[in-house]
């Protein structure tokens, strides 16, 4: 399950590190924060 070495923690510093920058490089942030809370939302309902 795990992709990348670290484990489900460093695949999201990585994944959210880049979304930060091209959220800051393309203004869309509002877009980027809502998704992230769907992303949120979905992940406590599936560990639920």
């Amino acid at each position: 399950m795990n992709l990348l070495p670290g484990g489900y923690t460093f695949t999201h510093i990585v994944f959210w590190t880049v979304v930060g920058m091209v959220a800051v490089g393309t203004n869309v942030v509002p877009i980027i924060l809502s998704v992230g809370i769907v992303l949120l939302f979905l992940e406590s309902v599936g560990k639920a």
